[in-house]
């Protein structure tokens, strides 16, 4: 469509396969800019496309449509045009496109992380499975006590329960090996990266968590301050304002999941280490208002921190930033 007049010169449906694609794109006259919405194949689609163009962007679709997305009803036609208009119009927000090896780590971080939620979903219904027969373990079914546990516990169950414990444990092993092969991988792609060198100078902060901030943190530069990272990590909560008036809620839940649970996991155990740190100082400091209250906190410290690390490619120093705290606490008063 022109986007001075808005008249429409071809609507037209096209293949998503590489040929198609080319043969099409490469026949419009030029210069010619365009929005796609992101989707399973987007970053695909979009390195197919992007030589044809001027400026191609990426949408979110909850971020462009927001209420108005219709479920279950096919509205390309429409929201074609639409599109179209509000990037003409400078209305479109365009989404961070990772390149091809940020892309791949995240498949790998990304895959170790799930890798291990299903190992506890299996434990867990493995768990359930032995309780429903009031066969109680007090221990951790992954241990040794665990395990010698569950070999006494077989025959106690009828035919087909026993059957179906030994096919979770059965998938129980082969997820183990394979979250023990992503992980070997995980630290092998750490090892060679210099901002996750950086980032595992952090006390506590191994090669997964440095990897998944690596992937998908991606270019530093595109954030433009440490509150714009932890607003995309989903740390800071949801604001509402009417006149004067200014409420928080709860966080933000259109965040990076993943990016938000590495961190949170890792600010909560460097909140309860041993050894004193300003993460732990933090923690203490907002344990009045609750547990949740302080872990966050301590993420969100943590996420300023990583900020400052990689911008500044500078490793952990304590002293630092207890001493950046320190100046930026407002001065108290002594009779």
């Amino acid at each position: 469509m022109d986007t001075e007049t808005g008249e429409v010169f071809e609507e037209k449906r096209v293949r998503n396969d590489v040929e198609s694609l080319e043969e099409f794109f490469s026949a419009l006259p030029g210069p010619i800019c365009g929005a796609m919405e992101s989707g399973t194949n987007s970053w695909a689609i979009f390195r197919i496309l992007e030589p044809h163009f001027e400026k191609l962007i990426v949408v979110d679709p909850a971020t462009v449509w927001g209420r108005d997305v219709r479920r279950g009803a096919k509205t390309d036609r429409r929201d074609a045009r639409k599109l179209a208009l509000k990037m003409s119009r400078g209305e479109l927000e365009p989404l961070y496109v990772p390149d091809p090896t940020t892309q791949d780590l995240r498949a790998l971080t990304r895959a170790r992380i799930n890798a291990s939620r299903h190992i506890t979903k299996l434990v867990s219904e493995t768990g359930s499975l032995l309780r429903s027969w009031g066969i109680i373990l007090e221990c951790s079914l992954l241990s040794k006590r665990g395990q010698q546990l569950l070999e006494e516990s077989r025959s106690r169950l009828p035919e087909h329960s026993r059957t179906v414990l030994e096919l979770w444990l059965r998938m129980l092993r082969d997820a183990q090996e394979v979250e023990a092969e992503l992980q070997l991988r995980v630290e092998v792609e750490a090892s060679g990266d210099e901002a996750c060198k950086i980032l595992m100078s952090i006390p506590g902060v191994g090669a997964l968590t440095a990897l998944v901030i690596r992937s998908e943190v991606g270019d530093i530069e595109r954030f433009g301050s440490a509150a714009a990272l932890v607003c995309y990590c989903g740390l800071s909560p949801s604001v509402s304002q009417s006149s004067e008036q200014i409420y928080y809620g709860r966080l933000n839940r259109a965040c990076n999941r993943y990016l938000k649970y590495v961190l949170v996991l890792r600010a909560q155990g460097m909140s309860r280490a041993k050894a004193e740190n300003p993460m732990r100082s933090t923690y203490w400091r907002v344990l009045c208002k609750g547990k949740n209250h302080a872990k966050i906190a301590v993420a969100r410290q943590l996420v300023r921190v990583i900020y400052r690390m990689l911008k500044d490619r500078k490793r952990w120093d304590a002293s630092e930033i207890t001493e950046r705290r320190a100046r930026s606490a407002p001065a108290t008063a002594h009779a």
